[in-house]
């Protein structure tokens, strides 16, 4: 029973896994060969849409799934819910699911070897096949922005920690769910305070979650005595955040939650919505503002002004609004003929994004609705020297024949 026991609390992925042709709806499917491991890996790729036919590609942030084809679809749906429509809970970003199977999940997620268990203790090569093959891979394919997120579960929850313990540059930020931290008898756990005095972690970002895993009638004092194996999974989690507490001088910025109502295999979609917004509790806007009649024009400016620039200095990188959003913006406001703030996201717009054909177009349209026939010509000029776009040239064709 026990062996049992370690076996769901290491590998809930072999039960808990969706086949493969399941998740494409959700975004696609991708591989890269690796020379590291000798093998081809198996990825799932979610990339938010956008019509570059009119607008910039952004760069987005990276989420790093472990387990990707167990975790892979509702993650992609947390990030929509909490990104899309009006909603700045977190930045839209790429999640890349990183596929596992029985025959290698315990091999890469396991970073030292256990004679009980053959196979186990690739986590260096796993890791060393993402820092040197997936991330160059990743970013040259896909629009990244340098933010790096590394999440997963349980065993996957084991290799986040290792990584942030012994390879912190790596990612910006790491969510650990009710890691299997007891592995091979909580080798990572040991000399771990040399390694929490001693590496700095100004910048990075932590979040664990814990599951109440041991018997329901213990609580988080009575599970550090009990030798049961779920029990001892919990009481190896809680070391954790024992040590980790013992040592602020290292400037890890990290937070953890008990879940007392929810098991190991319970907790994962919690986790990880709990986990990104941590990481992102300070990404909020409140976009009601932007249609609201209350701030004025100049208020406005600056509030979003200061809210990017704040942004940009909290995640390491030039953080920028989407310019759909603003350019949807700026024509909804003209519509209402509030013309001050169809100006200021149209101008925003050109300031964030001053390669985009489209800013100028747009701001083309606002003086042609103001009646500045000369500025809007201009405007259109300036669009057309960046792309040519024949809808353009026949506004600029019209309005200098109708000023004839």
């Amino acid at each position: 029973m026990k062996k049992l026991i370690l076996l769901l609390l290491l590998l809930p992925v072999a039960i808990f896994a969706q086949s493969p042709n399941s998740l494409v709806s959700f975004g696609q499917a991708d591989s890269v060969y690796s020379d590291v491991l000798k093998e081809q890996r198996q990825l799932w790729i979610y990339c938010p849409p956008v019509d570059t036919n009119y607008f910039k590609m952004p760069a987005y942030p990276v989420l790093y799934v472990l387990d990707g084809d167990a975790h892979f679809a509702y993650l992609q749906t947390i990030i929509q819910q909490l990104s899309l429509n009006g909603v700045t809970a977190m930045p839209q970003m790429i999640i890349v699911g990183i596929a596992t199977s029985n025959q290698n999940r315990m091999r890469d997620l396991t970073p030292s070897a256990d004679p009980k268990m053959p196979g186990t203790g690739g986590g260096e090569r796993f890791t060393a096949f993402l820092e040197k093959e997936l991330f160059s891979y990743i970013d040259r394919k896909y629009p990244t922005a340098p933010y790096r997120i590394y999440t997963g579960h349980s065993a996957g929850g084991l290799m986040v920690v290792h990584t942030l313990l012994h390879h912190p540059a790596m990612f910006n930020a790491y969510i650990a769910s009710d890691p299997s931290l007891f592995f091979s008898n909580s080798e990572i756990l040991k000399n771990i305070d040399d390694v929490l005095g001693k590496q700095d972690f100004t910048g990075k970002r932590f979040y664990l979650a814990i599951a109440h895993t041991m018997n329901q009638a213990l609580d988080t004092f009575q599970v550090k005595k009990d030798n049961a194996m779920g029990s001892i999974h919990t009481a190896a989690i809680f070391q954790l955040r024992d040590k980790l507490l013992r040592h602020p001088e290292n400037h890890l910025n990290w937070s953890y939650r008990y879940y007392e109502n929810d098991y190991h295999n319970t907790l994962p979609v919690v986790a990880q919505y709990d986990g990104l917004r941590s990481i992102f509790r300070r990404y909020f806007f409140p976009t009601y503002l932007y249609t609201d009649s209350a701030p004025n024009t100049d208020s406005l400016r600056q509030l979003i002004v200061s809210h990017y620039s704040t942004l940009s200095k909290e995640m390491g990188y030039t953080v920028l609004p989407y310019e759909w959003e603003f350019n949807r913006l700026g024509y909804e406001h003209l519509a209402r003929k509030n013309f001050a703030k169809a100006a200021m996201f149209f101008q925003l717009n050109i300031t964030y994004f001053p390669d985009s054909f489209n800013t100028y177009d747009s701001m083309g349209d606002y003086y042609k609705e103001t009646g500045d026939t000369t500025k809007a010509v201009s405007y259109w000029k300036q669009s057309l020297a960046i792309k040519f776009t024949k809808g353009i040239q026949e506004k600029v064709e019209q309005m200098v024949a109708a000023g004839r």
